[in-house]
């Protein structure tokens, strides 16, 4: 099986990347409904889908203090999975960004797969995407350092792995968008002699 163009691996990956990216915006979606309704059962007494968004002290009996923040319990549909953490701003805004942000990371990768799977390979569109990527990946890197440091005030849980990652993806990506460049060009030439 060929790597690119019509009928070829990246055909297979952007429709698996595309899958991919609405499952993640899916589950993001589900989630923020589930903090919103957690948080108007919480504050305004009532119980819109108590079975499925439950906030309180899910410790197995360990009794809380009045400064420990609440918990939150959130039932996966079609499964018997839950999802528990503090229920705080920080925890919210943390989810909205990182699941966001591999949302979009998926996304952007259907996109230039997407772009590979067509029978001319070196065109603008990829390289635009590849760019958008790139910048994407780097510019992740200051926000997610910004997010951590708030949300525990210290910069040792800012993972050096992580940012060095991104970093990486993010320069191979700049370097890759040379060659098709070089690409494009060439096949201009091409298509002027023909």
């Amino acid at each position: 099986m060929k790597l690119i163009g019509e009928k070829s691996l990246s055909t297979i990956l952007n429709k698996l990347l595309l899958v991919g990216s609405v499952i993640q915006v899916l589950y993001l979606v589900y989630l923020i409904f589930g903090f919103i309704v957690a948080y108007y059962n919480l504050y305004q007494k009532t119980q819109y889908f108590s079975n499925t968004f439950k906030t309180g002290n899910f410790n197995n009996g360990v009794d809380k203090t009045a400064s420990d923040p609440l918990n939150f319990q959130f039932n996966m549909p079609l499964s018997d999975a839950v999802i528990k953490g503090d229920y705080t701003l920080y925890t919210f805004i943390s989810i909205i960004f990182f699941i966001g942000f591999y949302s979009i990371f998926t996304f952007y990768l259907f996109r230039i797969f997407k772009g590979m799977s067509s029978e001319i390979l070196f065109n603008t569109k990829v390289i635009r995407h590849l760019r958008q990527f790139a910048l994407f990946n780097i510019a992740f890197i200051p926000i997610y350092s910004t997010i951590l440091f708030f949300m525990d005030k210290s910069v040792y849980n800012i993972d050096p792995m992580f940012i060095l990652l991104h970093l990486t993806i993010g320069v191979i990506i700049l370097f890759i968008i040379e060659f098709f460049k070089k690409g494009y060009e060439l096949q201009l030439e091409n298509d002027l002699t023909i």
